[in-house]
């Protein structure tokens, strides 16, 4: 079974302080408040939002829509005692035939160095082995995104090397740290 069936119903996962749901309408000012935070938005792809708007068109819309098709794999991170969006979570670029995918993800700035990025893309990967049956799970980080470098070895993630000026990224090429991890390793750490 493809990847986009199981995405037409994207799962709620639940860890010990996180809901990982569909991201919503609803929750525009919780994403707004990170997507326009420029140390947030300084290691992405994307620029900082200036407006609600921006991020309603750029990214809510754009997730929401998708998950119709089995085109989004985007979980809202929500922290459980606050009942607020701290991030999100999301598969990105899978492959069906390569049974695999890349993860990605974002914070609020308020919630970095707590261990929340590790706990919600945990349950991502578990989904992509357990459900998806994919054989590999990888991820990028820019050559200086210390934070999400120690997320992915946090995972048990391997560094694999580095993707020399591979993308364009707000007016310059900049190098991409790759890792991944491969489901039988993934299966004997947990």
């Amino acid at each position: 079974m493809k990847i986009e069936s199981f995405l037409k119903e994207v799962p709620v996962f639940e860890t010990e302080r996180l809901l990982l749901r569909k991201v919503g309408l609803t929750d525009l000012e919780d994403v707004f408040e990170f997507s326009s935070d420029p140390e947030v938005a300084h290691h992405m792809t994307w620029e900082k939002n200036s407006s609600k708007e921006e991020t309603l068109a750029n990214f809510l819309q754009p997730a929401i829509e998708g998950y119709e098709e089995g085109q989004s794999g985007v979980w809202a991170i929500v922290y459980k005692k606050h009942d607020k969006v701290i991030g999100t979570c999301s598969l990105v670029d899978w492959s069906n035939e390569h049974h695999k995918a890349e993860i990605g993800y974002v914070l609020n700035k308020k919630y970095w160095g707590a261990g929340f990025a590790a706990e919600a893309v945990k349950e991502v990967i578990k989904y992509g082995f357990n459900t998806l049956k994919l054989n590999r799970m990888e991820g990028g980080c820019d050559i200086d995104n210390f934070g999400s470098e120690k997320v992915m070895l946090k995972l048990g993630m391997k560094f694999e090397g580095v993707l020399r000026k591979n993308e364009f990224i707000k007016g310059e090429f900049r190098d991409t740290k790759m890792f991944s991890i491969l489901k039988d390793e993934f299966e004997s750490t947990n």
